[in-house]
């Protein structure tokens, strides 16, 4: 382990002393990459870091690029000195480079959500969970799939058969974080390593559905699932019930209309202009004109002109301008009912992440 890896992981284990020294570990054998690590050095060593991880973004028809900042921390003896807020900065304009579209994260705490909206972070992402409690469960499956652990030696699925399948079905996804293949084989390890489980829906030789369910906090979590009838849904949760023997069983879904929707991600703009070119491309009908004033990526700063699917972009600020975290959430259709009224005329969506080893 070179220097900065090191001593990167050694400001992990003061910062989170509670995460599980076996996932630390792995997440710096599978995870960490020097070129994503950004860091800042004091008296000698890494006070402050972050990993900036590339993901494809779906976004109506298109995949673009998002950033997604991972494992932000700062050692405790040199907080309260802007370091984190510098090293946010240095990354959204290193994201720029990189041809990202925007920044993700996922706060570790509620507290959290404030501190980000300090570098213009505004909710994005929400879930919807669906609670069921199994008592006297007997153990029948009522499809007429079979239900399979993919680590189970008697399984004849394959691990390339599955992810064709996981990421046909994310491509359907509007407004969704994707996953590689590497991606998929460290999420699928994460899973063997503690325990938890990847359960595959087969009828004949033809997948029909998928399960990632994990134990945490004497509860089933199932962190996303495909199913393609409500039968197999069904029996996803009674192999989870039978598997972990615990009848508490979470599912996270994306959000849902009319269920309480709950607050995972963050966003942020980096490339406003490729952002409503897209949206502009995709709406024909919207007919708007705002300007845009960026604090920290000014490349953004501009009057943009959206009519007929078409997008301009002049260098001058009008009297009409919104806020980056405006923009930003209405480019992501996020609770636009809530917004200002000129921004109502972008539609709602149900943005999603997951699988992103939080």
């Amino acid at each position: 382990m070179n220097k900065i890896k090191n001593e990167t992981r050694l400001l992990w284990d003061k910062c989170f002393i509670e995460e599980d020294k076996r996932f630390v570990d792995f997440y710096f054998d599978k995870r960490y990459d020097e070129e994503d690590n950004l860091f800042i050095e004091k008296d000698g060593k890494v006070v402050s870091a972050l990993q900036l991880i590339s993901y494809p973004f779906s976004y109506y028809g298109k995949t673009i690029a998002c950033s997604y900042f991972s494992g932000c921390c700062t050692d405790p003896d040199y907080r309260s000195q802007g370091l984190m807020s510098d090293l946010i900065t240095k990354s959204l304009n290193k994201a720029k480079i990189n041809g990202a579209c925007f920044a993700a994260l996922i706060p570790a705490s509620e507290s959290l959500f404030s501190y980000y909206e300090g570098s213009n972070f505004v909710p994005t992402f929400d879930y919807s969970k669906i609670h069921v409690r199994i008592q006297n469960n007997n153990g029948q499956y009522i499809s007429n799939c079979n239900i399979i652990p993919f680590y189970d030696q008697h399984s004849d699925v394959d691990f390339y058969e599955i992810y064709e399948y996981l990421n046909t079905k994310m491509r359907s996804r509007n407004c969704c974080i994707q996953h590689n293949e590497y991606d998929f084989g460290v999420i699928t390890e994460d899973l063997k390593n503690f325990d938890n489980h990847l359960l595959v829906a087969k009828y004949a030789e033809e997948i029909c559905g998928l399960a990632f369910c994990y134990l945490r906090d004497g509860e089933i979590y199932i962190k996303d699932v495909f199913a393609e009838s409500g039968a197999v849904f069904s029996d996803f949760i009674t192999a989870a019930v039978n598997l972990f023997n615990n009848e508490s069983v979470n599912i996270i879904v994306p959000p849902v209309s009319g269920q309480k929707r709950h607050r995972l991600g963050m966003a942020r703009l980096i490339d406003a202009e490729t952002m409503l070119r897209i949206y502009a491309m995709t709406h024909p009908k919207l007919k708007f004109e705002f300007s845009l004033v960026d604090p920290i990526i000014t490349e953004n700063n501009g009057t943009y002109y959206i009519n007929n699917g078409f997008l301009d972009k002049k260098n001058s600020i009008g009297s009409n301008v919104i806020d980056i975290e405006q923009i930003t959430q209405a480019l992501f259709g996020y609770h636009t009912e809530t917004l200002p009224d000129t921004l109502k005329v972008f539609n709602n969506q149900a943005a999603f992440m997951s699988l992103m080893l939080d």
